[in-house]
């Protein structure tokens, strides 16, 4: 398997991804998707002290001819969802944006399938990823929907 098929499929050491950046040629442009996924954060506050009693991500796709063009696009549709809630205990709260946490170009535009948005993350016992760059741990620890055992 070549250097570059390996680092591709998460085969190659860190010795073998440095050796490729060494001797990498980077004359291809990559043309931009023109898509963009933005999380954006959200704090539900409660009562006239506006308590946060939770916080939510949520991730939505926008257009744009390159980040900033999509980070003002983002910030337009973050207001939107902007919003005031009754409690079941019927105190008063709103919904209020807080910023945005991340934003990630897709590869390729929307269509079924696409990918929207990946993270990595550590696994019980690794602290790293292949270049010794620190990783998140795994969060949430469980799934909704785990992956049916083969067997």
């Amino acid at each position: 398997m070549s250097d570059h098929r390996a680092a591709q499929n998460g085969r190659a050491s860190a010795e073998d991804l440095r050796h490729l950046d060494d001797e990498a040629e980077y004359d291809t442009v990559v043309d931009s998707s023109g898509w963009f996924g933005v999380q954006l954060r959200y704090a539900y506050l409660v009562g006239s002290a506006e308590a946060t009693m939770m916080v939510e991500d949520r991730v939505v796709l926008v257009d744009g001819d390159d980040e900033e063009a999509a980070l003002g696009r983002a910030i337009e549709i973050a207001e939107e969802y902007e919003d005031e809630f009754e409690t079941e205990d019927g105190r008063t709260g709103q919904i209020r944006f807080e910023g945005i946490v991340a934003i990630k170009e897709l590869d390729d535009p929307p269509a079924a399938g696409t990918e929207v948005w990946h993270e990595f993350m550590a696994p019980q016992g690794v602290e790293t990823d292949m270049l010794g760059e620190p990783l998140p741990a795994v969060r949430p620890a469980e799934m909704a929907f785990p992956r049916a055992h083969d067997e």
